[in-house]
């Protein structure tokens, strides 16, 4: 299947929870533009906002990769967190594209990693990555999403999973107290439930339970909100719990992946969290060397560097990486930049 040298251009897709993103990338260059950002609760399936992005663009290209928070390998698509289900030719329909290609969301973020510079990260610790090593991104928003990024000879190679699904496990009397109320309606304890948007304000409500006071706070933005700015106690206990057991979380993978390459973090809540000079709980958590929350293997951890995901676009950016790695573009569109693709350079681990 040959195509023309315009179907480099795509619709891409980054679609979470919370949010559905668009834009109109160049799968070679990996330029964004006419970006915009949805709520996904102000529409009624997948396919409405694509439309509704689809209005208020000049042109509608004849590929589209999206970026799905969840597992995408069926042929019907059922978002984890949303009640949206849809199929490719379901999306096809809505976009006018004649080839839509599936990632999942944190699949093409771990895809973006070697298309980001240092404005579109910051650092809260850790030394250098090492080269040629894996990295895993990983991030509380609605959901907890992981995957990894594995150097192999014949390049960077993405491994998808659905790691936020894991039983959570309790560290002490306290925490375990904490999640028996969390969880008294529940018979698995993911750590999703709880390193999550919705696990906050659960974390918040078992807090004022707890504690006998009104839970005055429903969402996870006022929850982050009041925290920062020290406007409620309750808030700052919960958002401590969560911003532990993220690091707990991320150390976890860190030692799955082995990822001397970097822990990325993306999602909703971190971007909006961390300071590099404030993220103290969190490296505790990861690593703590002094009460050995990874064992024998705190020291391998400390110089793992962290990097925080600033960037909103990179899972777009990933969407179009993937994009240009699908089987059926792999000879039918050349590089307009001397033959090199992003398909050629994620090719290239360093």
């Amino acid at each position: 299947m040959t195509l023309p040298d315009k179907s480099r251009t795509a619709l891409v897709a980054d679609i979470g929870g919370t949010n559905a993103r668009f834009a109109i990338a160049d799968i070679d260059e990996l330029t964004i533009k006419h970006f915009a950002s949805f709520q996904c609760d102000l529409f009624p399936s997948l396919q409405a906002a694509v439309k509704a992005y689809m209005d208020c663009i000049p042109h509608r290209p004849s590929i589209a990769g999206f970026a799905i928070a969840g597992p995408v390998a069926e042929e019907t698509v059922r978002m984890t967190n949303l009640p949206w289900s849809f199929s490719r030719k379901d999306l096809c329909s809505a976009s006018g594209a004649k080839y839509v290609h599936l990632v999942n969301d944190f699949e093409a973020l771990a895809l973006s990693l070697p298309f980001l510079g240092p404005h579109d990260l910051h650092k809260i610790g850790g030394r250098e990555p090492v080269d040629r090593a894996p990295k895993v991104v990983l991030g509380p928003g609605t959901g907890l999403g992981v995957a990894g990024l594995v150097p192999s000879p014949s390049g960077w190679i993405p491994i998808a999973s659905e790691g936020g699904h894991i039983s959570f496990a309790a560290e002490d009397a306290d925490e375990l107290s904490l999640i028996k109320r969390i969880a008294k309606n529940e018979k698995h304890v993911s750590a999703e439930r709880l390193i999550s948007g919705p696990g906050l304000v659960q974390i918040y409500k078992a807090l004022a339970e707890t504690q006998e006071e009104a839970a005055v706070l429903a969402s996870a933005p006022e929850i982050v909100e009041q925290a920062l700015h020290a406007e409620n106690r309750l808030a700052l206990e919960a958002l401590g719990y969560l911003e532990r057991w993220l690091g707990r979380f991320a150390g976890d993978m860190a030692l799955v992946y082995g990822a001397r390459g970097g822990v990325y973090l993306g999602g909703g809540i971190p971007a909006r969290v961390f300071d590099p000079s404030e993220a103290t709980a969190f490296r505790l958590a990861f690593f703590h060397r002094e009460f050995q929350y990874k064992g024998r293997l705190s020291s391998f951890l400390e110089p793992i560097p962290i990097f925080v995901i600033k960037a909103l676009d990179a899972g777009l950016r990933g969407a179009a990486v993937a994009l240009s790695q699908a089987e059926f573009l792999s000879e039918g569109i050349s590089s307009a930049s001397g033959g090199r693709s992003a398909s050629d350079l994620v090719r290239q681990p360093g």
